[in-house]
């Protein structure tokens, strides 16, 4: 079949990803939600995405918070590799023990390339229409760090308002994004088509 490749797909992920063939995927990078009641898709943090997702990927990335991480150790299982720290600088969110500006990145089935597991930045700009967005700095980060082969798939299932492929569209590699609402779908679609890609970008760290 025909991968539905630098597109953004409205639909349940879990239905969508099945009959893609096995390592279809670079990486899978993505935010599911965390069930904590930011909006009124976010009442529990899903689960049976994760073996569809890890067929079709080398590697799956879970971005969460400390509230989650536990939570999504637990769901890679053994296919755990590690944990990358996101620090953002001009934070001001509230996690379970106070003041909390940490996002991490749990890293299952194959290692990032060299380099530091943690990095820093500052959050420029309006951010996108959405209840719970991704710095487009945290994903651009990531997406270099994680995808090494030039002109690389990356997958976000739970794409939101499409961050991570506007990231990967940034950085030279091509995405997929789904997502089960047509309303951040939209928003997606317009973010990626005003992001310019960098064809000349690498994945080096």
């Amino acid at each position: 079949m025909t991968l539905p490749v630098n597109q953004i797909i409205c639909g349940d992920c879990l239905e969508v990803m099945r009959g893609w063939p096995d390592g279809c995927v670079d990486a899978v990078v993505t935010d599911p939600p965390y069930g904590v009641g930011k909006a009124e898709w976010d009442t529990v943090f899903p689960t049976t995405w994760y073996a569809e997702a890890s067929r079709l990927a080398a590697m799956v990335v879970i971005i969460t918070d400390s509230a989650r991480l536990k939570d999504s150790i637990h769901l890679v299982g053994d296919d755990f590799i590690d944990v990358m720290s996101l620090r953002n600088l001009n934070g001001m969110t509230f996690g379970p023990s106070g003041y909390c500006n940490w996002l991490a990145a749990v890293v299952a089935k194959a290692r990032p390339s060299q380099g530091q597991n943690a990095a820093e930045f500052v959050v420029r700009g309006a951010m996108p229409d959405h209840p719970s967005p991704k710095p487009i700095e945290a994903m651009l980060w990531l997406v270099r760090r994680l995808v090494t082969p030039p002109g690389g798939i990356v997958l976000d299932p739970f794409c939101g308002s499409g961050t991570t492929c506007v990231a990967a569209k940034r950085e030279g590699f091509n995405y997929i994004g789904i997502d089960i609402s047509e309303e951040y779908c939209d928003i997606a679609r317009r973010r990626v088509a005003h992001t310019e890609a960098n064809l000349f970008a690498g994945a080096n760290p």
